[in-house]
């Protein structure tokens, strides 16, 4: 009898959690044995992860949420399992609080695991953690961190209950149809051949704190040095201000290109992989951009300094604009030889620890107690 599994995540929007969400269920269908439902709890819409993404061996399911609180979801998830009759529901995000009801309710003894997508602090609200608390104590719900940080903070918070890490998986990227277009793209907003250029993917956000990137950048445009920054991430309404300040302090060598769908391409197209952000859990676009042998500059905070070190790349001693100038200047002298040792470190370390296939195969051996 196969054994069903059950992927629980908001809503298909472009964000790491989402991408993982999709990119482990794909994983897990791959097992005969098994099968796997992913579960959304708004319709899929415009401006959301394409559901080509999403294996035909994989049931796509949504609930209709509405936006805001919505009390018909807990209901409507447990008809769903009830149908459904998995073995293991896996939450992600802010949908664990849903689904307490269906928890309660189900008649079948299921296995309950929740990721950590963020530091636990960052995860959810105050009352929502005292509630977690005590179901992850009593390990009626196991919670997963995802990197040492997460798994610090949730240890701190949830106590030890909280005990499990799986660091983050990813599939390795690829080209599209569109790499030449994307090719020619960037090729037009460089000053020369030799023009070095990094890559940003990510959300505008606070957290992700492009200010930064955007101050270093202005200190190289500054210093003459031949080096532009490409920023991909979508920008959602409360985040607009943020934006609007970005653009106006935005040098000439920095380049806002949006939220697009074929991430490889433009990875395909940069020198560097680059992060600011003020804290993070465990990025699902560094190790995409590890997958290619994509050197990694960072300020060192979350899940980021679990993973990148001297070795494979560059992290900032400080969240300031004379730590991460300093990261980014010291990628830009790197001698060839170094360079290429780098890039085979990063592939290397992606395909040993950091491939969605290793994440898969230890998220199964939690869930079926292997």
């Amino acid at each position: 009898m196969k054994k069903k599994i059950v992927q629980l995540i908001p809503r298909l929007s472009f964000g790491g959690a989402e991408v993982f969400c999709i990119q482990l269920s794909n994983e897990l269908a791959k097992n005969p044995d098994h099968e796997v439902s992913l579960i959304s709890m708004y319709d899929h819409g415009d401006g959301m992860l394409p559901l080509s993404r999403i294996s035909d061996k994989v049931q796509f399911i949504s609930l209709g949420k509405k936006s805001g609180p919505d009390i018909s979801i807990p209901g409507k998830l447990f008809k769903a399992l009830e149908k459904i009759q998995p073995d293991v529901v896996h939450t992600h995000m802010h949908t664990l609080y849903y689904s307490l009801y269906a928890f309660k309710k189900l008649k079948k003894n299921i296995k309950r695991v929740h990721t950590l997508h963020n530091l636990a602090k960052k995860e959810s609200w105050w009352i929502v953690r005292q509630l977690y608390r005590n179901y992850f104590r009593k390990q009626y719900i196991i919670p997963v961190s995802i990197s040492d940080e997460v798994l610090l903070t949730a240890l701190k918070i949830y106590g030890s209950g909280a005990n499990v890490l799986i660091h983050n998986g990813s599939e390795p990227v690829s080209a599209s149809p569109l790499l030449e277009t994307e090719r020619l793209k960037i090729a037009s907003l460089k000053t020369t051949d030799q023009t070095i250029v990094f890559i940003n993917v990510a959300r505008i956000t606070k957290q992700k704190n492009q200010q930064l990137l955007l101050e270093s950048m202005a200190a190289l445009h500054a210093e003459g040095k031949d080096a532009i920054a490409v920023i991909l991430g979508d920008c959602l309404p409360a985040d607009q201000a943020l934006y609007d300040q970005l653009l106006a302090i935005k040098p000439p060598n920095v380049y806002f290109l949006g939220k697009v769908d074929n991430i490889g391409d433009y990875l395909f197209q940069a020198n560097a992989f680059v992060l600011s952000s003020i804290y993070e859990g465990l990025p699902i676009s560094l190790l995409e951009s590890l997958s290619i042998g994509l050197v990694p500059v960072c300020t060192a905070v979350g899940g980021v300094k679990d993973v990148v070190n001297e070795k494979i790349g560059f992290l900032s001693d400080e969240v300031t604009k004379v730590s991460f100038l300093k990261a980014l200047k010291e990628f830009m002298s790197l001698p060839q030889d170094e360079m290429d040792m780098k890039r085979n470190a990063c592939r290397e370390l992606f395909q040993n620890e950091y491939s969605m296939e290793h994440c898969a195969s230890k998220y199964c051996k939690l869930y079926f107690n292997q």
